[in-house]
């Protein structure tokens, strides 16, 4: 009688291939159309993982992936978009997947597009309106003072409402007033609403903060503003996007 033995001992293949069986398998799924392969293929062919590094072909089946409503896919294709480091930056693309992921509930999108809607740019109009509305359906302490920044400092003067702003930003600094963002962010509703004897003192208070801070590489904007409400100026600003 033969033994089975022998025939149940399986002999170990080389780590290379391995792989490449691995990368053979997934590249049949993704040309039969499954979507988190063509994600994971994407991922190879962008990091040059278990493949030689081709972006082009990283973003075709990342592309593919998001076409077919896998939201990771969905999001890096929005992120790389917006952000510009890998590929080129490209606003209508991340607005629109960006758009698909909020109506999924994704937070993290309405954050984004709440930075394209107050920049603009690219294909894209600019509408602090439209920013407002986003940071809000957030509702986190950072975008919340996105608000009132918009609310203060947007060029549009039909987007712009002092009392609301200042409102909201009072309510932040009471959570944490020796952060810089929440005084600065104080300090132009003050201006907005006209009261610039409040608007510099707040701003100094900023400035004061901003030293011991992570942020102090940004002083000179916040010297800005300050010079700004001594001259009775209010601050406007097109938010620039985040990197």
């Amino acid at each position: 009688m033969t033994s089975t033995a022998a025939n149940a001992f399986s002999i170990p293949q080389p780590k290379t291939a391995v792989a490449a069986s691995k990368v053979a398998h997934i590249q049949l799924k993704a040309n039969q159309g499954k979507q988190e392969a063509q994600f994971l293929l994407g991922l190879m062919y962008l990091s040059g993982r278990f493949v030689t590094q081709d972006q082009q072909q990283g973003i075709k089946w990342i592309s593919a992936a998001a076409e077919q409503g896998h939201a990771k896919a969905q999001q890096t294709l929005a992120d790389l978009s917006f952000e510009g480091n890998i590929i080129d930056r490209d606003l209508l693309t991340a607005e629109r997947w960006y758009l698909s992921l909020s109506e999924q509930g994704n937070k993290w999108a309405q954050f984004r597009l709440g930075f394209i809607y107050a920049a603009g740019g690219e294909g894209v109009e600019r509408n602090c309106g439209k920013a407002v509305d986003r940071f809000n359906s957030v509702g986190d302490e950072v975008s919340l003072g996105n608000v009132a920044w918009i609310l203060a400092t947007c060029p549009e003067a039909e987007y712009r409402n002092g009392d609301k702003a200042l409102e909201l930003a009072r309510s932040l600094v009471a959570s944490d007033h020796q952060d810089p963002t929440n005084l600065d962010n104080l300090a132009a509703a003050y201006a907005e609403t006209g009261d610039y004897n409040s608007a510099v003192e707040t701003q100094q208070k900023a400035i004061d903060a901003l030293k011991s801070s992570k942020m102090v590489n940004r002083s000179d904007e916040f010297e800005q503003r300050l010079q700004s409400y001594q001259q009775n100026k209010p601050f406007r600003e097109i938010v620039p996007l985040m990197d």
